[in-house]
């Protein structure tokens, strides 16, 4: 892909606009000179940072630094041996380094949310020793501190006291001086390096020493007392050794740095990627750029793609979206409408779109969009006439194109705006399709633009070549910048003629002199998109339609859910009344058959208990009679697979996989139910959550959830109990399962010796409504557990 293509298509706009965000000017070159990549893996790998970086700058999250040295001439530099860093230079190589660090810190912190970020940053080179190395010579500020060596230490305090005593001097000099009057300022001056004082010139003998200077005028004569020569030339040998041992230490830190150039280019290219990628981030921020699919075959979908460029240039102003979608075996779009309508702008935009995409940025478009990956682009658009190479325009239309059928090939795009034009429309027409045959031969994506007639009936006859029009409001003469797939455009002359205020009767002169079959044609064309615009209004109009429908159907199934949970709420409390008449049962026919075994020879005792429990049959028959009739409700026959549900008699909550008429199977944690849907109260997750933070009731036992793991109605624990009385409680676990719609449970009775495993069994095998029941699995408990599914 060339400059000139990348200009064409604008991306060097584009790119120069997002390079602006970048951190350093390395930042800045590297996504300048960036180049399209070519291979899936690592583009796919490239847009995902880049949408990482996107979302840490959405959620108001910013890095630990803001702004990058660019050290690539300091680091250039130091390829030079003996070559040393002036201060200001170390000062940049310590903040890269120091970058370097922060931002490795900050990705490894971050790395569950931006894994990708983290696996670039993750290969920057950490070090600290070569930090403490040049922040022990340079301050904060970038100066040579005085502690940087011993012997500058001693330097520079030698260095003050001297210039403390110069300047008592000086001054006890200046006050004598003025006492007299021989100044010509009060001030001390410094010429040639030296101080002076400035006497008026008469009065130059009054003050031994050395003139330094004269001023212009010759009235004022800058003179360098005696007394502190001597002070004056220690204190400039100071200088001197000064220079020469920040040199040193700077010299000696470079060696430090030169020993590991090879590591500190490594994170300065890491750090230039980086700020590469934070500048597209921010562009993406700013343009509303997505991460789209790519396609593994030649699908190219744009849904509501913008050019970025007028999102930028039109802040202010409405820009009409492109939706563009040419499958696999469509091939060539040819695309005519009126002029100013928008032609070129949608074939530049699907252009630009792909090349951003290419060179891994997100483009401005919605998620659902497809893009393949191109191997290139080629456009042709413009006058490239040229004078010096006797070229019409037409001539060098048809250099361009000759060009790109000779490069183009079958992972390639290509863009031609207004194809063929500039020359007789017959000709050009038939030079048109010769060229499409050409690119279609190739297998080559193409999108290009027309005027020319003939080209709209080949491309609705040809296979693989299909219309496209950009739309136009015949109401207001105005184009809508809308593409239509599928139809061929109008040019709308006239419309345009009349708009710009031409004579009505010109128009009519100039429409007479058409042909026939085209004007029937044009007003077939009309006739077309008048009734593509009725089914676009018939089609928004049964959408809104359709959504008050689902609003009202939400509605109903609210107010059903309400009467039904209400129904829910009586039945269990039925449920609870029908346990405790069951209990009251148990103790009363416990009760006959110890008077039996106290009276075993007494035949009217007997007798009278026989009576007793026939009775109690014939009542318990009556009552599940009643509630059988009360109980034909088969429950909210709304819910469905994936709903999450509360069961009715406790707080245990799960998520639905599958339903099947009026059962339902529930997963709690690891554990699968069957349970009759009038057990279930479809919930949200706000009620789930809600459930699971509420405290546990007083003296009630907690309820299994998928939160907790622990659902009591379904397990049952025998460990340490006799045979007798586990047989009870297994009873007694099968009446509350049958009695709360659970169709399985579990029974832990443990591994031990294995006896109360083989009475369990015995007990079920014979309990009428017991369907089947195994041993557990090893993630259920193995052998230690019996799971019982009944009838």
């Amino acid at each position: 892909m060339n400059a000139l293509t990348l200009k064409k298509l604008e991306f060097d706009r584009v790119a120069a606009y997002a390079a602006r965000f970048a951190l350093s000017p390395m930042g800045s070159d590297r996504l300048l000179g960036s180049c399209p990549f070519q291979e899936r893996e690592a583009l796919t790998e490239e847009l995902e940072r880049v949408l990482e970086l996107r979302n840490l700058l959405m959620e108001g999250l910013s890095l630990p630094f803001s702004f990058l040295p660019d050290t690539r001439p300091h680091l250039k530099k130091l390829e030079i041996l003996e070559s040393t860093l002036e201060p200001e230079e170390l000062q940049d190589v310590f903040q890269l380094l120091h970058a370097s660090v922060l931002l490795r810190k900050f990705m490894f912190q971050n790395r569950e949310v931006y894994p990708r970020l983290n696996d670039l940053t993750i290969a920057i080179w950490l070090e600290r020793s070569l930090q403490a190395a040049i922040r022990a010579v340079i301050d904060e500020q970038g100066n040579v501190r005085d502690t940087a060596s011993d012997a500058l230490y001693l330097i520079r305090r030698e260095l003050g006291e001297g210039r403390e005593q110069v300047r008592r001097k000086m001054e006890r000099l200046l006050r004598h001086c003025s006492a007299n009057g021989w100044l010509m300022e009060d001030v001390v001056a410094v010429k040639n390096g030296r101080l002076t004082l400035a006497l008026k010139v008469e009065y130059k003998h009054k003050l031994s020493g050395y003139i330094q200077d004269y001023s212009g005028s010759g009235q004022t004569v800058f003179i360098e007392p005696g007394e502190t020569l001597e002070l004056s030339n220690r204190i400039q040998h100071l200088q001197i050794a000064e220079r020469r041992e920040i040199e040193r230490v700077l010299r000696e830190v470079s060696g430090k740095l030169r020993a590991e150039l090879e590591n500190i280019r490594h994170n300065e290219t890491l750090l230039s990627e980086f700020d590469s990628i934070y500048a597209r981030g921010r562009f993406a921020v700013e343009i509303g750029g997505v991460l789209p699919a790519i396609s593994t075959d030649r699908t190219l979908r744009i849904v509501r793609g913008y050019h970025p460029w007028l999102l930028i240039s039109h802040r202010d102003k409405k820009v009409v979206p492109l939706d563009l979608d040419l499958g696999e075996d469509e091939h060539v779009l040819v695309i005519s409408g009126p002029n100013a309508g928008g032609k070129t702008v949608a074939m530049k935009t699907a252009g630009l779109l792909c090349c951003m995409l290419l060179h891994g940025y997100l483009p401005p478009c919605s998620e659902s969009s497809v893009f393949p990956l191109f191997s290139n682009i080629f456009i042709e658009i413009g006058d490239d006439q040229s004078i010096d190479n006797d070229l019409s325009t037409f001539s060098s239309h048809l250099e361009e194109i000759r060009k790109i059928i000779g490069s183009a090939g079958s992972r390639d795009l290509v863009l031609v705006d207004e194809l063929c034009a500039g020359t007789d429309v017959e000709e050009g027409g038939a030079i048109a399709r010769a060229i499409i045959e050409e690119l279609l031969e190739r297998g080559c994506k193409c999108v290009v633009t027309t005027h020319i007639g003939e080209l709209k009936a080949y491309a609705h006859e040809r296979a693989g070549v299909l219309n496209g029009a950009m739309e136009f409001d015949r109401t207001g003469l105005q184009p809508t910048f809308r593409f239509i797939k599928g139809l061929p455009g109008n040019s709308f002359a006239f419309a345009m003629m009349k708009r710009m205020g031409f004579p009505e009767k010109m128009i009519e002169r100039a429409a007479g002199y058409m042909h026939g079959e085209k004007i029937g044609l044009e007003t077939m064309l009309d006739d077309l998109k008048s009734m593509l615009e009725e089914n676009r209004s018939l089609r928004k109009r049964l959408g809104e339609e359709n959504a008050a429908l689902d609003e009202r159907e939400r509605s109903m199934r609210e107010e059903e859910s309400k009467l039904l949970r209400r129904q829910r709420e009586l039945k269990l409390g039925v449920s609870r009344e029908i346990m405790r008449e069951v209990e009251h049962a148990r103790k009363e026919i416990k009760g006959i058959l110890q008077e039996v075994k106290n009276a075993p020879s007494d035949e009217e005792a007997v007798r009278e208990a026989r009576n007793k429990l026939g009775r109690k049959l014939q009542e318990a028959v009556r009552k599940a009679g009643e509630r059988d009739e009360e109980n034909r409700f088969t429950g909210d026959l709304s819910i469905r697979e994936g709903d999450l549900v509360r069961f009715l008699d406790s707080n245990a909550t799960g998520e639905v996989e599958s339903v099947s008429r009026d059962t339902a199977i529930v997963r709690c944690g690891n554990f699968r139910l069957t349970t009759s849907l009038r057990n279930l109260e479809k919930i949200s997750r706000k009620e789930e959550r809600k459930m699971q933070r509420s405290p546990e009731v007083p003296g009630k036992k907690s309820s299994w959830s998928v939160a907790s793991g622990l659902f009591e109605s379904t397990r049952l624990d025998l460990r340490g109990l006799a045979g007798d009385e586990a047989i009870m409680k297994i009873d007694r676990f099968i009446d509350s399962m049958r009695l709360n719609g659970i169709r399985s449970g579990i029974i832990v009775h443990g591994k031990g010796s294995g006896a109360l495993r083989q009475r369990t069994a015995e007990f079920l095998q014979q309990h009428p409504s017991v369907k089947n029941f195994r041993l557990g699995e090893w993630d259920e408990g193995g052998t230690g557990v019996t799971v019982v599914e009944l009838k």
